[in-house]
């Protein structure tokens, strides 16, 4: 009775059969069930009926006929069941709104997939960029060993005619030291010892040039850089190769029953981020820092060796007008949302040069959107640091939350806006955060527009304060000067113009890594 009241369902699951994958199919005993349980009841090429226990042969569902007529049932029951619905529901049947949801939910896991595959692709173009790179490398690896074999070949013959020589003149000097032993006259004495002395010179003319041709520095060096080069790479490439199996479960579990992406599976096997990755800036490296998923990571060890602690700090890495920016460190709260990618912080201050970095401050202050003003550091010279290490947070504090101080000469040749009292924010702060700041002959640089100097020197107790011209004065120079804004000059300028300059505030700083 209960097969009659549901034909809609598969007797084995209890599950609606539908167009999918639990279509009915009819065993040749004529009991049907859907494809799902039968391809789980076939065994070892055989298939027992749960109705019957029939048995009957079958390698897969496929074996067993779609059984159409029980199809057409279940579909002239499905609408005389929706027009019953439509009748007493202007909305129509739930079953019609709830496929609407799920159609939507597929579509959303398609955009989303379809997604996952852009960025994959993208992802092997720049493997394949790296390859190409590597075998460019490679290449160029096998010419240098080629050509070094080239150079210690050549030596090595320039040796053997030398040895030979000295080999000769061994012979001769032993034929020497026979005649003068066997002279038996004044005058046989005379013509051995002048031949000796001949030999002897040549000898010794002969070892003088041995050590000065010998070794060729070039040669040798040579061999020693590439052999050097070409270990390293080879013990570079068996550690991967020892190391090649996958870091990670590609597969859900119990414990983590979230399905992984695409992309999130790559970045399992291979992480998608690194500073290499990151210096090549390839798509799906754009990606990620567009969509703020890129930190850096800063480990410090506190305390000593007992009871020592560790601690964290981040900063977040952005993609501006092609330029990675990393932000200032800060400390980790519950509340601040974290990187999915994160990056050693020492890593990126290697790649910092010195000698021209280029920091920014981001300015804000009601009523106006402001911007951020860009500033070149040059030369490498211990204000430049100090004003670098405040942008960066490196060694803790920062400019970020710091106010300008005030505009001075308003509306003259020498006016400029100043701030970086990073630690008091009332003007009588902005302690030094380098030691052995001194004054230097670099320091001393013509009055332009946008130069960024301290405001008190580099001797002062408040040295970390700075100023920043708006106007050119062509009729002096700076002291203190140690970088110069490269772009931002009208940030800089509106805030001046502002009623209280003090309500400007940093509301970020950082520095922009140079790939």
């Amino acid at each position: 009775m209960e097969d009659e009241e549901s034909p809609e369902e598969c007797k084995v699951c209890i599950t609606n059969y539908d167009k999918a994958k639990r279509r009915p199919r009819t065993l040749p005993c004529g009991h049907s069930f859907c494809s799902l349980c039968l391809g789980g009841m076939i065994k070892e090429e055989k298939l027992t009926c749960p109705s019957c226990r029939n048995t009957h042969n079958a390698a897969s569902p496929d074996a067993f006929p779609i059984s159409y007529d029980m199809e057409a049932i279940i579909r002239k029951l499905k609408i005389l069941q929706y027009k019953a619905e439509f009748s007493n529901s202007p909305d129509g049947p739930a079953a019609v709104k709830e496929k609407v949801e799920s159609v939507k939910r597929v579509l959303a896991r398609l955009q989303e997939t379809l997604t996952q595959l852009g960025r994959y692709e993208s992802q092997l173009q720049d493997w394949v960029g790296d390859h190409d790179d590597l075998l460019t490398r490679l290449t160029n690896l096998v010419v240098k060993n080629q050509s070094a074999v080239r150079l210690l070949k050549d030596e090595r013959g320039i040796l053997e005619y030398q040895r030979s020589k000295g080999e000769e003149a061994v012979r001769q000097l032993e034929a020497m030291q026979e005649s003068l032993t066997a002279a038996a006259s004044p005058q046989e004495a005379v013509c051995a010892i002048d031949e000796s002395e001949a030999r002897s010179s040549e000898a010794e003319d002969w070892m003088e040039h041995c050590h000065t041709i010998f070794p060729d520095q070039i040669t040798v060096h040579t061999s020693l850089t590439v052999r050097r080069m070409t270990s390293r790479a080879l013990e570079e490439a068996k550690k991967a190769e020892e190391g090649g199996s996958t870091s990670g479960d590609l597969h859900s579990t119990p414990e983590s029953p979230t399905v992984l992406t695409i992309m999130e599976k790559v970045d399992l096997i291979a992480p998608v981020l690194s500073v290499e990755t990151l210096r090549r800036l390839g798509d799906p490296v754009k990606t990620l820092l567009e969509e703020g998923r890129v930190g850096a990571a800063q480990h410090q060890r506190e305390g000593g060796e007992e009871g020592a602690t560790h601690s964290s700090r981040r900063a977040r890495l952005s993609l501006r007008e092609g330029l990675v920016h990393l932000h200032a460190l800060e400390d980790q709260t519950e509340s601040t949302p974290a990187p999915t990618h994160l990056i050693p912080h020492e890593a990126l201050v290697h790649l910092l040069d010195y000698t021209s970095s280029l920091v920014f401050l981001t300015l804000a202050w009601a009523g106006a959107e402001g911007g951020t003003v860009y500033i070149r550091l040059t030369p490498d010279t211990e204000l430049a640091r100090q004003f670098l290490l405040l942008c960066s947070g490196e060694t803790g504090p920062s400019y970020r939350h710091s106010r300008l101080l005030g505009v001075w000469n308003k509306g003259t040749e020498f006016e400029m806006v100043g701030g970086g009292d990073y630690d008091r924010n009332d003007g009588h702060g902005g302690a030094p955060i380098v030691e052995n700041l001194r004054p230097r002959r670099e320091y001393q640089r013509p009055a332009l527009a946008g130069t960024v100097r301290a405001m008190h020197g580099p001797v002062s107790s408040k040295s970390a304060q700075f100023s920043i011209s708006t106007q050119d004065c062509a009729s002096r120079e700076w002291h203190w000067a140690f970088g110069r804004v490269e772009k931002g000059l009208d940030v800089v300028r509106a805030a001046a113009n502002h009623t209280a300059i003090k309500e400007v505030t940093v509301v970020d700083c950082g520095v922009v890594v140079p790939l």
